[in-house]
């Protein structure tokens, strides 16, 4: 009050009252701000009462502030309920399961890519290889076969492409099976005794992310299934297509096409000996076709072996063998003897070169046919 004594002697009459406003205000908050600081270290009662009304007011408003935090971050006096600590657990192991779900879309579109312009390379050659025989070339012209070689490689590509995808496929039902044991798990956190309101409110949430992201994954699943009898088909067809084009090639020119285009020459019936595994102890075999699984895709290995063979000796014979396993069907080797033996003739091979026998063995697990140089 001596600070208030000085100011009015100091100034005129109105300006005294003037300054007594301002610094009673000024007090009034600087009491305002020493109180907040009692309060949050543990003030009386007693002092809280000689607090003039607007510094308690600011005093109280500050505290409840200060205890708005708690309350939010959590939603019980008592602590995380276990339903809580369930449905955390479960959305964590759908963010993972969401992660994958991406990155198996993004490795779709980058096999996809792959294939596109392996199959552009690979059409390429073959263009280019027709159209040479179209206009007539040498028989067994090296530039053709280096072609046709290169154009076996690119749908040896794509066939690799398939494998990847099914790979893909299997990760993708993977997941599939994670989506539907993390949605099994949601639906029984249900159930389970002292949930909260909010604990189902975010299983109810986490609930429907799951379903969307689960319609994803199995039109993933469609599509990368329905891409994988696409690709098998065309590369089937292809490997058919390219057997006939070596034929072509070996004849310097391009067969005419007819009603049957794309159709196999006929070919003779022929006498199958049957021989003791004796017979061909003592002789490696220059292929080995073994007959473990459908459609072996045999056909340009095989080219490729009668190729460097009649590079080495162009009169070449060639004994062609249907090996049974002991205790097997004969006459399934048989039959994939008759195949391979209309593919050597369609590759250009005449028929009279070629002798075929069969016989039992001890060492074949599955069907298989052995080609031998004479």
């Amino acid at each position: 009050m001596q600070v208030l004594g000085l100011s009015t002697v100091r100034f005129g009459q109105t300006e005294l009252s003037r300054k007594r406003s301002f610094l009673g205000n000024a007090a009034i908050a600087a009491l305002a701000v020493t109180l907040a600081g009692c309060a949050g270290q543990g003030a009386s009662p007693a002092n809280a009462a000689e607090t003039p009304a607007g510094a308690t007011q600011v005093a109280a408003a500050d505290v409840q502030a200060q205890g708005i935090a708690p309350a939010a971050s959590s939603s019980s006096r008592f602590g995380p309920t276990a339903v809580g600590q369930k449905a955390t657990q479960l959305r964590a192991d759908f963010e993972k399961l969401r992660g994958n779900t991406t990155t198996r879309s993004e490795q779709l579109e980058t096999i996809r890519k792959q294939t596109i312009s392996n199959v552009n390379s690979y059409h390429s050659l073959v263009g280019s290889i027709r159209s040479r025989l179209q206009m007539g070339s040498t028989p067994g012209n090296p530039e053709l076969l280096a072609n046709w070689s290169s154009a076996q490689t690119q749908l040896t590509q794509i066939d690799a492409d398939i494998a990847t995808l099914n790979q893909l496929s299997a990760q993708v039902s993977g997941d599939a099976g994670a989506s539907a044991f993390i949605l099994e798990n949601i639906r029984a956190a249900y159930g389970l005794s002292g949930a909260l309101e909010d604990d189902h409110r975010q299983l109810r949430i986490l609930e429907d992310e799951v379903n969307q992201n689960a319609i994803v994954i199995d039109r993933a699943l469609l599509d990368l299934n329905a891409e994988i009898g696409r690709q098998q088909a065309y590369v089937s067809t292809e490997r058919n297509s390219l057997v006939e084009l070596a034929a072509e090639i070996n004849a310097g020119q391009s067969y005419p096409a007819t009603a049957n285009s794309g159709a196999r020459r006929a070919v003779p019936v022929r006498n199958v000996a049957t021989v003791s595994a004796e017979t061909f102890a003592e002789r490696r075999p220059l292929v080995v076709i073994r007959f473990d699984k459908p459609d072996v895709a045999y056909e340009p290995q095989l080219y490729q072996a009668l190729s460097r063979a009649l590079e080495r000796r162009p009169d070449a014979v060639f004994d062609l063998v249907a090996v049974s396993p002991q205790g097997g069907n004969p006459a399934a080797a048989r039959r994939n003897a008759d195949t391979v033996f209309a593919s050597m003739t369609n590759m250009g091979l005449p028929s009279e070169r070629v002798a075929m026998a069969a016989m039992p063995s001890n060492a074949a697990k599955t069907p298989e046919v052995h080609i031998y140089v004479q």
